[in-house]
């Protein structure tokens, strides 16, 4: 029989299905997810309650709260909202917080080496620190002084020039800052700033792409302190700035618009400061390997006005300047342009003050940090006024410069002009003095030296006009202090156990070298305007300044002299003439000089020649021909002075007196026996002695009238004695001076007409050549005003009537004799007188 099998089976062993390894791995993988999203979930919450809890411990009455978060670590998104932190402060409870508080970071693109920032964002953020010798206090947290100033760990860089790992880059899609509120104060200084925008667009360090920025910032409050004054903002400023940035993490750059709201500050010595607006246009800052650029394209200021103290003001209607550029490699700066519009003021005593316009173009600083040098290729300014209670009034029409070179050592400028200068008085509208154009070239100037080329001027005039009190008008009156000097002060006045120190010696004498003076020909006459109100009547005479030059000019060679020439004319026909070499050796002039004076009308000076001699001129012209010289302060040359075709009258007897017991005899004698047979006198006066108290030959003078009076006295002796002879010599003496005596015939004028008919012409065209043929004769011309001239133009009849004088010599001056020589010289005028009838009497 045969075994019988069991009824159990062995089962094969057989592996387990591979799906449940997998299995076991995705719970794995799910619990750690979990996990991870369970502490990204709870980490955040409890972390946040931790903080809020942290800063309730910080102090009494100290409270956080967050409203509201969220953290996504799939999208990388991290938010706070709501976030209100209060603390007490001295000035009560204060607050700080943020309404929204934002980071979006793509975290995917890190496996790309890349930092992606999709979004930064803050919107309302209050925030309040304090810097005190305590320490920092941060939204009123304090931290103790040494950890708030301990410096940061200096960490090796990555790469050079970037800030990044090798190979990663960064990208920053969007940051939008809104509404945030900075609140900032230390010894000295507090401040709130508010952010209102600032925008950025997408920046790529690894695209040279530029980055958009704006800007939108107020600076609310502002006290710094300055010594013993403040500065204070008095009113909030917006700044604004619309741009790009480039290349921040290598070399950055940034670029744009930036323009300032009204602004209103004080200062230290100011009330008040005002800037109406401020535009910055293509502003630039850049950082490279070379150093840093900054600068901008043009920035504007307008509307300036300062209120200082003592009711001072200045106000600038706008400040422009151009293409500024600094760069720190070469430690300088360069200035297209630089323009100021509508200065005015009261400053520095002066109540009043004006520019109308300044300018200068090319302008560059050098060395900033060294030595400061600075080139400047032209400037000018228009229209410039100044008043000064006491000094009077300056105008100045238009001043340029142009090649200037200046450091702290040494000065240059290649040329300078002046136009339009005036000096007014305090009172009144007629210039003290003025000039039309100046000009000069080459200057150079240093603490020790001044040096130029030639300096050129035409249209100066001058109206000097000496008052009865003796000072001249508009020029301020200094009065001498009562008591002694300091320099008088003797030895022995020294208070006892004062410091008697002797003074220092001063270092060699500041030189002057110029190359000379020259008048050049202008549109304008270069005159002086003499008006004397102490002599009666009021002396009026104008000095034409026809030549005026000099050779060249230096301090240091002052006794070698400096040549000079000048031509001055009182009137059409008169002639000044100065010419020589005249310098200073000691305290004395050195030098020698010629002087010479051709047709001088004396009628014209009646007041100073009645001053001098008690006679009053009728009629006459003076000449004088001098050569001076003076050589270790002694005087030396002479002087001839002729009186041509002159009549005098007694004036002042007391003069006249003191006069002839100077002379020895009678004036009126005197003049008698020095006239000729034109009727002319010549006098030698020589010159000698010391400068300070010269000898002017009064002596010699006094020879020669003695010696004219004896010849006289003998020639009529001989006439008287010699009988028959004598009365056959004084009977043919008077028939000669009757039978060549020339009657001429007066010229009759209509009442108040001063110019020449055609009669008059043609009569005078015969005295015209009866003087060309006879060269010995000499005219005069009388002018006579009638009674109902005098009466019309009242106290002015004498300058009316004289000019039918001046208008029959201006005629005749035209002429020349058969020597070649104008007529003029031989025609004197006499003072006007009243008579009868309107004339012009001619005689010879």
């Amino acid at each position: 029989m045969a075994p019988r099998k069991s009824a159990v089976t062995t089962r094969k062993n057989t592996p387990a299905p591979r799906h449940s390894g997998l299995r076991w791995l995705s719970y794995l993988a799910a619990g750690l997810l979990g996990i991870y999203i369970l502490m990204f979930l709870l980490l955040p919450f409890f972390s946040l309650r931790y903080a809020e809890q942290w800063y309730s411990e910080q102090g009494e009455g100290y409270a956080l709260l967050i409203n509201g978060w969220t953290l996504s670590p799939f999208t990388g998104e991290i938010q706070l909202r709501d976030v209100e932190a209060s603390y007490p402060s001295a000035e009560g409870r204060a607050s700080v917080g943020a309404d929204f508080v934002g980071v979006n970071v793509n975290l995917s693109a890190l496996f790309d080496k890349t930092i992606h920032v999709q979004s930064v964002g803050i919107r309302g953020l209050r925030f309040r620190g304090v810097q005190s010798d305590d320490g920092l206090t941060l939204a009123g947290v304090s931290l103790p002084e040494n950890e708030a100033s301990q410096p940061a760990q200096e960490t090796p860089d990555n790469e050079a020039g970037t800030a990044l790992p090798a190979g990663w880059s960064l990208r920053v899609d969007d940051i939008d800052l809104e509404d945030n509120l900075v609140h900032w104060q230390q010894q000295g200084l507090s401040l709130s700033v508010e952010l209102t925008e600032f925008g950025t667009g997408m920046f790529d360090s690894a695209s040279d792409k530029a980055t958009p920025l704006s800007l939108d910032v107020t600076l609310r409050e502002l006290s710094v302190d300055a010594g013993d004054d403040r500065i204070i903002l008095n009113q909030p400023v917006t700044l604004t700035l619309t741009g790009e940035a480039a290349t921040l993490l290598t070399h950055p750059a940034v670029s744009g618009d930036i323009s300032l709201s009204e602004l209103r500050i004080k200062v230290p010595g100011t009330d008040e400061v005002q800037l109406g607006a401020l535009t910055l246009q293509q502003a630039r800052f850049a950082m490279a390997d070379d150093g840093m650029t900054a600068g901008f394209a043009s920035l504007a200021l307008q509307n300036i006005r300062a209120q200082l103290p003592a009711e001072e003001q200045a106000q600038l209607d706008q400040l422009l300047l151009t293409s500024l550029r600094w760069q720190s490699a070469t430690d300088s700066v360069s200035i297209g342009d630089i323009g100021l519009q509508g200065f005015s003021g009261a400053l520095a005593g002066f109540p009043s003050l004006g520019l109308a316009e300044f300018n200068a173009r090319d302008i560059r600083v050098s060395d900033l940090s060294v030595r400061p040098g600075a080139d400047i290729g032209t400037a000018d300014l228009k229209e410039l006024r100044a008043v000064h209670p006491q000094a009077g009034r300056l105008t100045l029409g238009a001043f340029a410069v142009s090649g200037i070179q200046a450091n702290e050592g040494e000065q240059n400028v290649a040329a300078l002009t002046l136009d339009r200068l005036e000096v007014l008085p305090v009172e009144g509208e007629v210039p003290l003095a003025s000039l039309a154009h100046y000009e000069v070239t080459d200057i150079h100037a240093t603490p020790q030296s001044f040096s130029s080329g030639l300096h050129r001027l035409y249209g100066l005039v001058a109206n000097v006009t000496r008052q009865q009190d003796g000072n001249i008008k508009g020029v301020p009156v200094v009065a001498a202090e009562d008591g002694v000097s300091a320099s008088a002060v003797t030895g022995d006045e020294v208070a006892d156990g004062q410091d008697v120190t002797a003074p220092e010696e001063s270092g060699p004498a500041f030189l002057v070298e110029i190359a000379g003076v020259e008048l050049m020909e202008g549109e304008v006459n270069s005159v002086v305007h003499w008006t004397d109100e102490t002599t009666s009547p009021v002396v009026r005479t104008d000095a034409r300044i026809l030549e005026l030059n000099t050779g060249p000019v230096s301090t240091a060679e002052l006794d070698k002299g400096v040549e000079m020439n000048m031509v001055m004319a009182l009137d059409a026909y008169n002639r000044i003439r100065v010419s020589g070499t005249m310098g200073q050796k000691g305290d004395y002039p050195e030098g020698s000089m010629t002087l010479t004076v051709e047709q001088l009308n004396l009628v014209d000076f009646n007041p100073y020649v009645e001053q001098a001699m008690g006679y009053r001129v009728r009629k006459g012209m003076l000449g004088v021909d001098s050569d001076i010289s003076i050589t270790d302060g002694q005087l030396g040359g002479k002087l001839v002075i002729r009186l041509q075709n002159s009549k005098f009258e007694p004036a002042d007897e007391a003069t006249i007196n003191r006069l002839s017991k100077q002379i020895s005899m009678p004036v009126e004698t005197a003049l008698s026996v020095l006239k000729d047979d034109n009727n002319n006198i010549r006098i030698e006066v020589p010159l000698s002695g010391d400068i300070s108290d010269p000898d002017v030959g009064i002596n010699d003078v006094i020879d020669q009238l003695s010696r004219k009076a004896l010849k006289t006295a003998t020639l009529y002796y001989l006439r008287q004695s010699l009988v028959p002879y004598g009365q056959f010599i004084s009977i043919a003496s008077f028939a000669s001076d009757q039978l060549f005596a020339i009657r001429l015939n007066d010229l009759n004028f209509d009442p108040q007409v001063t110019g020449l008919t055609d009669k008059h012409k043609e009569y005078l065209d015969t005295v015209a050549r009866m003087m060309s043929s006879k060269t010995e004769l000499e005219l005069q011309v009388c002018p006579v005003a009638g009674p109902q001239e005098t009466e019309a133009w009242g106290d002015q009849w004498s300058t009316e009537v004289y000019k039918r004088a001046a208008e029959v010599k201006a005629y005749l001056a035209g002429v020349k004799d058969r020597d070649d020589r104008t007529l003029s010289g031989r025609i004197t005028l006499c003072s006007p007188k009243k008579g009868d009838k309107p004339q012009v009497i001619l005689g010879v």
